[in-house]
């Protein structure tokens, strides 16, 4: 047997875990960025051999897409959104959190909410990024050919969103003017 429980936070107590988040990552002040991020993936690798709830383990197993998104000099994510990733993999990473990760089925609640609540705020970055890095494997692994060797990038795929966006237009204006058989109609108001 299972059991569901359905966990419901106001804003003000949003706001208590991000400021824990924010206290972590002040408690780790000096620590470089790829630091950080190397110490969470560590801590993941060691949680995931505890975690048995599968809350636990989809949210610990985005912290490896939330790295490679930091890490990714082709994405150049902005400031203020590499800040929010650094604190969620700060708060990852630290052994001192809400809840000991060490306390059996409950230690790693804190963290898979403290990640759930960072994977929403950044849910379309990473939705976004998802999109480009399968584009670059796709588009790499069509380009490669002997002799011929050309890295994706970043302006690469926009001009493919830009592309697809300009053939839907296409579509969308054909399908408009062919909606009423092959008649095209105008109609103007004065």
């Amino acid at each position: 047997m299972t059991l569901t429980v359905t966990l419901e936070f106001s804003e003000e107590e949003l706001d208590y875990f991000r400021s824990r988040m924010h206290r972590v990552r002040d408690r780790n002040g000096q620590r470089p960025p790829r630091e950080i991020a190397a110490a969470a993936l560590a801590e993941v690798e060691r949680l995931r051999s505890m975690a048995r709830s599968p809350f636990v383990r989809r949210r610990i197993d985005r912290v490896a897409s939330l790295v490679a998104m930091l890490d990714d000099p082709e994405w150049q994510l902005p400031e203020l959104e590499r800040g929010r990733v650094l604190d969620g993999l700060a708060y990852v990473a630290d052994v001192e959190d809400l809840v000991p990760d060490n306390v059996p089925v409950l230690g790693l609640v804190d963290d898979a909410i403290m990640l759930e609540l960072l994977l929403r705020e950044l849910q379309h970055e990473l939705e976004a990024y998802d999109e480009f890095d399968e584009y670059r494997r796709d588009e790499a692994a069509r380009r490669d050919k002997p002799g011929v060797h050309r890295p994706v990038s970043l302006e690469d795929w926009l001009a493919s969103r830009r592309e697809a966006l300009h053939a839907r237009i296409r579509e969308r204006r054909d399908r408009d003017l062919t909606r009423d058989g092959d008649a095209y109609r105008l109609i103007t108001r004065f």
